[in-house]
C-alpha cells in the first residue's frame, strides 16, 4: 500500500498530518503506514488470541470469564457512546477490541470477575474522553488494568492449574506447593491448582539478599537454592506453566504472535529487538536491589558480573522470560502511536524505554515494568520527533 492509497482518517495522528501536508503540496512524507487503521487493530486482535487462549488453558475458566466480561463491557460501552454521543461516533470497534484484549492479557487471573466489566468499560470510556483513534499521545486505556493490578491483587503466591486439569480446573481450588513443580496430576482430592511463587518475585528477593556481596559464599548458596527449589525448569517457563498475568505467561504464543505481526508489517522486528537488547543491557549493568540507594552501591551496580557466568546467563534468561518484557515488545510496540515516527527518534525512545523497564523491574514495582516504561515515555515521542527530525530528501 502506498501513501496515496492510505486514507488520512485511517492513519495515526503524526502520519495523518504528514499526509495532509503532502496533499497540500507542503512537504513530502518519507513514512507511509503499510495498512489502514482498521486492519491494524484487527490484526493486533487476531494476534492476541493465542496468548489469551493459552492463559485460559493454564488458569482455567476464571481467566476466560475475565476476558469475556471485559470484552462484553467494552462492546456495550462502545455501543452506548457511539449511539448516544456525538464524540462517540468517532470511535471504532476494532480499536476498542484491540485495547480490551491487550488489557485482558495484562490482567491477573486472580482478579475478581466482577472487576473485569469495570476494566473493559472504563478503558473505552477513557478512549472516548482523551484518546480517540488517530489522536493517541498516550495509551490511556491501558491504565485501567494497571490500576486494578496495583490496587486489588495480592503480593504472595499465585495459582496455576495442574496438567490434568488444564482449561477445566478452578484456580481457587488450590494448595501451596512445597517446591516449584508443575504437577502432572492433582496433589489432593478436590485440588485443581497449586500456588507457586512468581519467578520475578523469587529473583527479586534473591538479588536483594545477595546485593551486598554477590560473590560471597552465602550468595552462592542462596542462588543454588533458588534454582533448585524456587524456580521452574526452562521448559516449564517457556511452555507457560508459571503463575502470572493471563497473556504474558505463554512465551511461545507471544513469539508466534510477534512473527505474525511482523509478517503483516504491523510490528517492526528491529524495534522489538532493540527494545529487548536495551532491557538486557539494563539488567546486566543495573542495580540488583532497591537497597543500592542506601547500601552497597558499587557492589550492586552491575552485580551480575560478580557471579559465575553460568549463573548470570541463567538469571538473565529467567528475568527476560518471566516478566512482561516479551509481551510489551510485541503488543505494546505494535499499537499505533507508541513509537516516534523519525528513525533516530525511534531508536532513542526504544533504548530509553528498555533501560527504564529494566530499572523498574529491579526495584520491584507492583506493575508490569515494560508496559509501564513504554507508557511513561510515550508522551515524549512527539518531542523526540521534533528534536531528531530527518530531512527525507534534498531540496531542489
Amino acid at each position: 500500500m502506498t501513501a496515496k492509497d492510505t486514507h488520512i482518517g485511517d492513519m495515526p495522528g503524526p502520519a495523518a498530518r504528514l499526509m495532509a501536508q503532502h496533499n497540500a503540496g507542503e512537504e513530502r512524507p518519507f513514512l507511509s503506514w503499510p495498512v489502514a487503521r482498521k486492519e491494524f487493530y484487527q490484526t493486533i486482535s487476531v494476534s492476541m488470541l493465542l496468548p489469551l487462549l493459552w492463559g485460559v488453558a493454564v488458569f482455567g475458566f476464571r481467566a476466560a470469564v475475565i476476558i469475556l466480561a471485559a470484552l462484553a463491557a467494552a462492546g456495550v460501552t462502545h455501543y452506548l457512546l457511539a449511539r448516544f454521543t456525538r464524540r462517540g461516533k468517532l470511535l471504532t470497534w476494532n480499536h476498542a477490541l484491540a485495547y480490551a484484549m491487550i488489557a485482558s492479557g495484562l490482567t491477573a487471573p486472580l482478579l475478581p470477575w466482577y472487576w473485569a466489566p469495570v476494566m473493559g468499560g472504563s478503558l473505552v470510556l477513557l478512549i472516548w474522553i482523551a484518546g480517540l483513534p488517530g489522536k493517541q499521545r498516550f495509551h490511556i486505556a491501558l491504565l485501567a488494568p494497571l490500576a486494578l493490578t496495583a490496587i486489588l491483587l495480592p503480593a504472595g503466591r499465585w495459582p496455576v492449574l495442574v496438567l490434568d486439569h488444564l482449561t477445566i480446573g478452578d484456580i481457587d481450588r488450590s494448595i501451596p506447593a512445597q517446591i516449584y513443580r508443575w504437577p502432572q496430576r492433582s496433589p489432593g482430592r478436590g485440588v485443581d491448582a497449586v500456588l507457586l511463587p512468581r519467578p520475578e518475585q523469587v529473583i527479586q528477593h534473591t538479588l536483594g539478599k545477595i546485593a551486598g556481596d554477590p560473590a560471597g559464599v552465602e550468595s552462592r548458596v542462596a542462588l543454588r537454592n533458588m534454582f533448585a527449589m524456587n524456580l521452574p525448569s526452562p521448559p516449564t517457563l517457556l511452555l507457560g506453566g508459571v503463575p502470572g498475568r493471563i497473556g504474558t505467561v505463554g512465551i511461545f504464543a507471544i513469539i508466534i504472535a510477534g512473527l505474525y505481526l511482523s509478517y503483516r508489517h504491523i510490528l517492526p522486528p528491529d524495534a522489538s529487538a532493540l527494545f529487548l537488547i536495551a532491557v538486557l543491557v539494563g539488567l546486566i549493568f543495573g542495580p540488583l536491589s532497591p537497597r543500592v540507594l542506601h547500601h552497597e552501591f558499587w557492589q550492586s551496580i552491575g552485580g551480575l558480573w560478580y557471579l559465575p557466568p553460568e549463573r548470570s546467563i541463567a538469571l538473565l534468561f529467567y528475568e527476560m522470560c518471566s516478566s512482561d518484557f516479551l509481551f510489551a515488545s510485541v503488543f505494546i510496540l505494535a499499537l499505533p502511536g507508541t513509537l516516534p515516527i523519525e528513525p533516530l527518534a525511534r531508536k532513542v525512545f526504544l533504548v530509553l524505554a528498555g533501560l527504564t523497564a529494566a530499572l523498574l523491574h529491579r526495584i520491584a514495582i507492583p506493575l508490569p515494568p515494560a508496559t509501564v516504561a513504554l507508557l511513561l515515555l510515550q508522551p515524549i515521542a512527539p518531542a523526540l520527533d521534533m528534536l531528531l527530525h530527518r530531512r527525507p530528501w534534498l531540496l531542489d
